[in-house]
């Protein structure tokens, strides 16, 4: 049996995102009777929506179920169907249906063969990713670009790198073997075994250097100087990527003689990878840290909850391991996004989590873990019962992904008791500072039509969402705040009242001013504004492009030339560094994410390391098209 669709998108009618029109097509050889048509998709309906076609049975997130006005589709039939209204709309090839499949009368499913959304008005095409070409402006292959570099002289020939006699042998494997995984065919450049025609390394401590700043004088040895264990890798690094660039680029050669002095701009340099959206295995979480520290990037949140899947394991609710981790068709979660009507599964066991703690480590990398709350709550909500205000309507609110009555009521105390007990969860298998609690994108009329939410507000003096977020927010930082730990939050967590400056981090997305209005609130603050540096945003004009487009086209130049410094305040808060995101709801699969997330990853990487004026555009193109991919 073969059906296929075809999809187009109307800016029509005004005042909404726009239309979808389908054209489902049998092409197989048989007539069918369809009893559901099934799809995911980045575009959206509501209750406001008017259907054309046939009668909307559930929309949930991304996925929609529809019963055809009339389920017979003879051979060479086409069924048409139009979702006038949209409250998501589309501007490119990628925000149609992702997925579709069929269930028919007899329980058979089917599935769908999908052609490109395509516009029904003139829309330009579009030159496709631009990644420039850049320009080698030196001969030395270096990224994050350094803090200051002399060099005097270049060897003809590539010396291959070892540590000097007497020299600690194991950091010096642990980096020789981080350049073997990420470039499996390159030739080795760095090793434990004296070569000949080969150059020594000699690495010392010097604790007048930056906690993870190193120095490094060419010579017949290399002498490496450093303060910290960190300090020592970054510089072990360093050399590995001159020699790796010298060996594989002709454009690029080794220092002879020369200094190299070093020390990253920001503490802060970090990577949210939101396996919550699409679940990736332990592998897959494993290189992305080895690219980070090829980076010299130190943070990766984990972004382990949502309303899609919770991949965090839970003694206390182990429900949340099976029916929240799971998307399925006849499933409490249905299927999102990319999955078929089979879904996904997958959570991390305690071992899988100590497998990616100990890997960062060794490289030097935390991780801290996002537990969503209050919003983006779904899977938490279909997994553990006794959360949901019995008086309030079934779809009371539906949040900007399509979720409806997705976030825990701050009326209702077992909230606190779950909350407070994931938490401690979370911070038992992670020992970082932080937890991260995300706080973002509670839909403003959450908890409206819920009379007990109504009631708390009344009691406590509260009138809006943002207030009655924030006094549940506050009431999990000081919960934290037992333990010693910090909260993480997402910028919403400053309305309504907010959570505390005192012990808070505030990661700041909806745009590039965020940043100066969370310091000028005295908070400590991670810019990760979505305009520049969330990695699944569209990269390039044209109905062509793919990706996320509610922050607007953030093409591989406009991202490098952002500086989050520019117009900061000079307090009282401050700024900490930068973060790149990985939202995974278009990605769901690893060539998705090197198609769209390379080169800006290594943006993000040169922004917290390399200062503002030692920044150089052709000089970073031309040397990010050799940064590993996953």
């Amino acid at each position: 049996m073969t059906l296929h669709l075809t999809q187009s998108w109307s800016p029509a009618p005004q005042g909404t995102k726009g239309s979808f029109h389908f054209c489902l097509t049998n092409l197989g050889g048989a007539a069918i009777q369809i009893a559901k048509f099934c799809y995911t998709s980045l575009g959206r309906i509501d209750e406001s929506s008017v259907v054309t076609g046939g009668t909307v049975a559930r929309n949930y997130g991304s996925y929609v179920e529809i019963v055809p006005d009339n389920g017979r589709l003879d051979l060479e039939q086409t069924w048409e169907l139009k979702l006038v209204g949209l409250v998501y709309g589309a501007s490119n090839r990628s925000q149609g249906v992702i997925t579709a499949w069929v269930e028919t009368e007899t329980g058979e499913t089917l599935d769908i063969t999908i052609e490109d959304l395509l516009p029904e008005h003139d829309t330009p095409g579009g030159a496709g990713k631009d990644w420039p070409a850049g320009n080698a402006e030196t001969p030395l292959g270096l990224l994050p670009w350094p803090q200051d570099a002399q060099i005097d002289a270049w060897h003809d020939d590539l010396p291959r790198l070892y540590p000097a006699p007497g020299s600690d042998l194991r950091p010096f494997l642990q980096i020789a073997r981080l350049h073997q995984r990420l470039f499996p065919t390159a030739p080795t450049v760095i090793g434990i075994q004296p070569a000949t025609g080969g150059t020594a390394i000699r690495a010392t401590m010097d604790t007048t250097l930056p906690a993870e700043g190193y120095r490094l004088v060419f010579g017949d040895e290399i002498d490496l100087a450093y303060s910290t264990p960190d300090g020592l890798r970054h510089g072990l690094i360093a050399l590995t990527q001159m020699a790796h660039s010298a060996a594989t680029d002709r454009r690029y050669l080794f220092p002879r003689a020369g200094v190299i002095t070093d020390a990253p701009r920001f503490e802060w340099r970090g990577l949210m990878f939101d396996v919550a959206r699409n679940f990736f295995p332990v592998d897959v979480n494993l290189r992305l840290m080895d690219i980070m520290a090829w980076l010299r990037m130190n943070r990766l949140h984990w972004h382990l909850t949502d309303d899609e899947g919770w991949r965090i394991p839970s003694k206390a609710f182990p429900t949340l391991g099976t029916i929240g981790a799971t998307r399925a068709q006849g499933a409490p979660m249905p299927p999102q996004y990319g999955d078929g009507p089979n879904g996904q599964s997958g959570a991390y066991s305690a071992e899988d989590i100590a497998t990616v703690l100990d890997h960062g480590r060794a490289l030097g990398i935390t991780v801290i873990p996002e537990v969503e709350m209050p919003g983006h709550a779904a899977s938490l909500l279909a997994s553990v019962p006794g959360l949901a205000d019995p008086e309030e309507p079934a779809c009371s609110y539906r949040s900007i992904q399509g979720f409806t009555n997705n976030a825990l009521n701050p009326g209702i105390a077992r909230s606190y008791d779950v909350a407070e007990t994931l938490l401690d969860e979370a911070a038992e298998l992670f020992p970082c500072d932080i937890v991260h609690v995300g706080a973002d994108e509670v839909d403003l009329s959450a908890w409206a039509q819920s009379p007990a939410a109504q009631r708390f507000a009344k009691e406590h003096g509260l009138s809006t969402t943002h207030e009655l977020q924030a006094w549940f927010l506050r009431h999990v930082q000081a919960h934290l705040k037992k333990s010693g730990r910090r909260i993480g939050a997402w910028d919403e967590a400053a309305e309504g009242g907010g959570i505390d400056p005192d012990g808070a981090v505030m990661f700041a997305w909806r745009t590039k001013e965020k940043t100066a209005e969370l310091i000028e609130k005295g908070y400590d603050v991670v810019a990760t504004p979505g305009q520049a540096y969330y990695l699944d945003m569209v990269e390039s004009e044209g109905w062509n492009a793919r990706g996320i487009s509610w922050a607007g086209v953030s093409t591989p130049s406009a991202s490098y030339a952002h500086d989050v410094s520019a117009g900061l305040p000079q307090g009282p808060g401050r700024l900490l560094g930068v973060q790149a995101g990985i939202w995974c709801e278009y990605l769901h699969d690893v060539q998705r994410i090197n198609a769209i997330a390379f080169p800006r990853l290594a943006i993000v990487a040169e922004a917290g390391w390399t200062p503002a004026e030692s920044k150089s555009a052709p000089r970073f193109f031309a040397l990010s098209h050799m940064v590993p991919q996953l």
